[in-house]
């Protein structure tokens, strides 16, 4: 991907290799493709404890959310009497806290996950970085050997920043040091708001 945003990406790409783009100059990129800690496809054992980490998060925006709009909201509109004993306690406070927290964050990875399955994120991907099975997963660690272009989508370091920020996830130096899913956000909210072009070259 180039750093100047009206440029195209163009030329066609050759089915055996992976390219990418850099200041206007395609250079061809072998990736290695390691499973990304950051990646669907990432070993289970280093993903094992975000969920529990994640849940606290939101379990903490729940309860920050119910004390910000829910002052005058009677606990029982949104807690259930779990144990039928005619009261609510904390426990069952918790507990209907850790309920919607859950909740949230199953809504959070859906929305994710659909956005993963952006038909035109799916193609990028496929020529950008992984000419793999669909949904061509194995890519968010990509590397272009001569160029700073990585990630799925093959930012070059100059645009991600720009464009990373523009989306509203900024903090990553590079695209492949993002999230899977931020990764996948910065291409969408690009290529919905006329940064299609950036992709040309790949057909899609």
């Amino acid at each position: 991907m180039t750093s100047n945003s009206t440029s195209n990406l163009s030329r066609p790409r050759t089915n055996d290799v992976t390219t990418s783009v850099v200041d206007g100059a395609r250079g061809t990129d072998r990736h290695l493709r390691p499973p990304s800690p950051s990646s669907p496809e990432a070993p289970a054992t280093r993903r094992a404890g975000r969920p529990g980490r994640r849940l606290g998060v939101l379990a903490g925006a729940v309860v920050l959310l119910v004390t910000l709009t829910g002052c005058n909201l009677p606990v029982s509109q949104w807690v259930p009497d779990f144990n039928k004993d005619g009261k609510i306690d904390q426990t069952e406070i918790d507990r209907q806290t850790k309920v919607i927290a859950e909740s949230m964050a199953k809504g959070l990875e859906s929305q994710r996950r659909q956005t993963q399955l952006h038909p035109f994120l799916v193609c990028v991907r496929r020529h950008e970085s992984d000419r793999g099975a669909y949904p061509h997963l194995r890519g968010y660690t990509a590397q272009n050997p001569r160029s700073s272009a990585s990630g799925a989508y093959q930012f070059i370091d100059g645009s991600w920043r720009t464009l990373s920020a523009r989306a509203g996830y900024p903090g990553y130096a590079r695209a492949k040091q993002a999230p899977w899913f931020v990764q996948d956000a910065v291409a969408l909210h690009t290529f919905k708001n006329g940064g299609r072009g950036h992709w040309n070259g790949t057909g899609c």
